[in-house]
């Protein structure tokens, strides 16, 4: 996917989708993409039964619109969005809490449910 530079900001909202390829034979990595890709990989997306509570990951990003969500101690290849009419239903809403370069503190709800 071609992506054009996202400027970010502290306080910005935006939202990450994942590059994904084969079924990933990770199944911590695939139990990752199901928590905060649930649309991306094709789940239903049900409201929780009480306040979900966010969470915080880190981004590292390229600058140019890709980069590097770590979450359960797993990589996952993401594309930088903005957060706006054009944004792909799939992707996910964070908040960008902390800034320093290349590295993003982002600040989400993990929608998705696993049967783990």
């Amino acid at each position: 996917m071609m992506t054009e530079p996202v400027d970010l900001f502290v306080g910005q909202t935006i939202a990450l989708l994942p590059i994904l390829s084969d079924p990933d034979p990770d199944p911590d990595r695939r139990y990752q993409l199901q928590l905060l890709f649930p649309r991306a990989v094709g789940q239903a997306v049900t409201p929780p039964r009480r306040s979900p509570r966010p969470r915080v990951y880190s981004v590292i990003w390229d600058g140019r619109g890709e980069g590097v969500l770590t979450a359960g101690g797993k990589d996952i290849d993401v594309t930088l969005l903005p957060l706006d009419v054009d944004t792909p239903p799939e992707a996910t809403a964070f908040l960008v809490v902390a800034l320093s370069g290349r590295a993003l503190r982002v600040k989400g709800i993990a929608e998705g449910r696993s049967a783990r």
